[in-house]
């Protein structure tokens, strides 16, 4: 049996009716296919607990090492995505400057220009120890010295805060320091804002946390480049936002050996800055998971009684530690807490150079590594670009942009053309941990608020589908046909509709013209309200969902929270493994215009469905403005979007019309040839 179709004709008329019931809350509030009484909350999860930076977690321990370490390499690769560097970007070889060379007695500083990406350079001093005279050759540990927000960045120089004070001292006690800018900080203002890019960007993986991330790589990679650093021994710490970089290089990089980073990792406040929330990060993990990464090399946690750290001795250092002692490792991480406020102070640095002369100069006494009086130079002479001209390749912010766009695209195909067998499971994972959804565990599935109501040629059900995993709660409707085909092929349709359930009924309740051609065809059908379609809209939580995703609303909401899209991909998940449960076949899943694309984006990883019908009529994805107006996901399109998601199905069909896009019609049916082959 095959799934009656409908025009695009008739389709696209019908896309303006349904946008129209989508916008009309009075015509939702009076529909025959409501399953709430007037007033009723539905009360799901995703709408009513709204996380944020400041949302508490409480630690899961891991119940083994196997545990630990398919843990561990899943929240390596979530950070390495979220931060649009998955499949690693290709490096190629080191572009730097280091030039300026300032003597001073016992220490050394340079200043370093360092190409990350092509057209956009890292900023920072080179701090090097003076060798004794005949001591030439000598090689040192290295250490990556990021700043934080301080006022004054890498010159921030008061009794706070000092990053001079710490790379001067580290030199002097037998160190090379690298101290580089946060992005849009210091010299890099030159070359972005802070806070730069907006929706598009993220579609990318284009951000600030993404940037800060690579910088420090790149900085690692300069600095083990150098000839008088052991490249074996190397250390990162800073703190405030430097800590959070701190965590993120050493969860991600394990060339990293002993960590510090200091005032930062907290059960209660995740980092309040963009460049500390790479969106999607933290759905499921915090930053006391992050800091366990890197276990079981050394690690210390410098905290504050007065800031967010002031529970780490009893909440976050046992909860780490928890991880040290699965290892075998508890003596490795250790705790200094100093009774001040936010700080990086001079009692805090002495903590930080005593843990790492222990990782890496045991045989020297401990008053060798107390902190000396120190004169930080003239700003000119550590500003990169105080006498030196921009680099003439650089480029503004949009052509440093669509550079980017154009180099990941190219990556992603290079890719499925070298490798493509493993390339298929790299953005598979990659896929998966994007949309953050999956399907759900049958034994979790539930039916509430169950009504039932006879119709001429029909039977409709009426009730919540919830999920007690994730707290979905989604308003549904069952229409059975008085005779159902008992040959068919599949348990019945999941039919999507921009505007929810009451979009494929009249205002009397009758079928529309698609659901009357599936009951006809003797094929029970379900329609749902997808995340923020139907009822939804009606619930006064949804209004304050709404209000926490714009601009002044609650910050870095995609960083915590599922955006609208990945909530409509949970829904038909959950709605296609009910269907398929209720009748023992898979389910074939529909979606009409404006709700079509969701279906797509579902569809690889609706593994218990039978094949995917989507109708992509009325999206524009030139520009990528569908994406960014109707189908937000930030990293989507980084890791393939549909064509990821046409590839990890296989050889489940799926079906698409109304794509006016020439070139993403050919990458789809690119991605349906290969996926056939699999």
């Amino acid at each position: 049996m095959r799934i009656p179709t409908f025009s695009p004709c008739t389709r696209i008329a019908g896309y303006a009716c349904c946008l129209a019931l989508f916008c009309a809350q009075g015509a939702v509030m009076s529909s025959p296919a409501n399953v709430l009484a007037e007033g009723e909350r539905l009360n799901d999860k995703r709408v009513t607990e709204i996380k944020t930076y400041k949302t508490p977690w409480e630690f899961e321990k891991p119940a083994s090492r196997d545990e630990w370490s398919a843990k561990r390499e899943r929240i390596r690769r979530k950070i390495l995505i979220s931060c649009g560097l998955w499949p690693m970007v290709d490096k190629g070889p080191l572009k730097v400057e280091v030039f300026e060379k300032k003597e001073h007695e016992d220490y050394t500083v340079e200043k370093v220009l360092l190409q990350t990406f092509p057209g956009y350079y890292a900023t920072g001093n080179l701090y090097r120890p003076k060798p004794a005279e005949g001591q030439s050759g000598q090689t040192y540990p290295g250490i990556l010295c990021p700043h934080g927000h301080w006022p004054k960045g890498r010159f921030n120089n008061d009794d706070k805060a000092s990053v001079p004070a710490r790379a001067i001292n580290f030199a002097r006690q037998g160190y090379v320091c690298f101290t580089y800018d946060m992005v849009g900080y210091g010299d890099n203002g030159v070359f972005l804002g802070h806070d730069f890019g907006g929706a598009r960007e993220r579609l990318w993986g284009i951000s600030p946390a993404g940037f800060q991330l690579y910088t420090s790589i790149r900085a690692l990679d300069f600095l083990q480049s150098l000839p008088d650093v052991d490249p074996g021994r190397i250390a990162c710490t800073g703190a405030s936002g430097g800590g959070t970089q701190t965590f993120l290089l050493s969860a991600v990089d394990d060339r990293v050996k002993v960590a510090a980073p200091v005032n930062m990792i907290s059960a209660h406040m995740q980092g309040g800055c963009t460049c500390e929330n790479p969106p999607g990060l933290r759905l499921d993990i915090n930053n006391m998971d992050i800091g366990a990464m890197m276990a079981p090399r050394p690690l210390l946690l410098v905290c504050a009684t007065g800031d967010w750290t002031k529970n780490t001795p009893t909440v976050e250092f046992p909860a780490i530690k928890s991880v040290y002692d699965l290892l075998d490792r508890g003596e490795r991480v250790k705790m200094h807490q100093v009774d001040a406020p936010h700080n990086y102070n001079k009692e805090s640095r002495e903590a930080v150079y005593q843990a790492f002369a222990k990782a890496f100069y045991r045989e020297r006494p401990d008053s060798d590594f107390a902190e000396k009086d120190y004169v930080m130079d003239a700003t000119d002479d550590l500003a990169v670009l105080a006498r030196h001209p921009v680099p003439e390749d650089k480029l503004e912010a949009e052509a440093l942009f669509a550079a980017l766009r154009e180099s990941r695209s190219k990556a992603y195909w290079d890719y499925l053309g070298k490798y493509p067998s493993a390339a298929e499971r790299v953005f598979a994972a990659a896929y998966r941990e994007v949309l953050a959804v999956q399907e759900p565990n049958l034994e979790d599935i539930q039916v509430a608020s169950l009504t039932k109501e006879e119709a001429k040629g029909f039977s409709r059900e009426k009730f919540i589908l919830e999920d007690q995993r994730t707290g979905q709660r989604v308003p549904a409707n069952l229409y059975l046909p008085k005779r159902i085909d008992a040959k068919r092929k599949f348990g019945g349709v999941v039919l999507i509709h921009p505007a929810g359930k009451a979009g494929v009924v009249d205002e009397s309740g009758a079928p529309g013209p698609e659901l009357k051609a599936y009951l006809e065809a003797g094929l029970p059908t379900l329609a749902i309200d997808c995340l923020g379609t139907g009822e939804y809209v009606n619930d006064a939580s949804w209004t304050a969902r709404v209000k926490a995703q714009q601009p002044d609303g609650t910050p870095h909401f995609s960083t915590y929270n599922l955006t609208d899209t990945q909530g409509r991909v949970q829904d038909i998940l959950l709605a296609e493994s009910w269907l398929g449960e209720r009748f023992k076949k898979p389910a074939e899943i529909v979606g009409l215009p404006g709700a079509g694309a969701w279906t797509l984006l579902a569809h690889g990883l609706a593994t218990r469905s039978s094949g995917t019908q989507s109708d992509l009529s009325g999206l524009d994805f030139t520009d990528d403005k569908a994406f960014v107006e109707n189908l937000f996901v930030p990293n989507l399109r980084q890791v393939g979007d549909f064509v990821s998601s046409i590839l990890i199905a296989g050889k489940r069909p799926a079906e698409w019309t109304g794509l006016a896009d020439e070139t993403m019609k050919k990458q789809l049916e690119e991605a349906k040839a290969r996926a056939g082959k699999s």
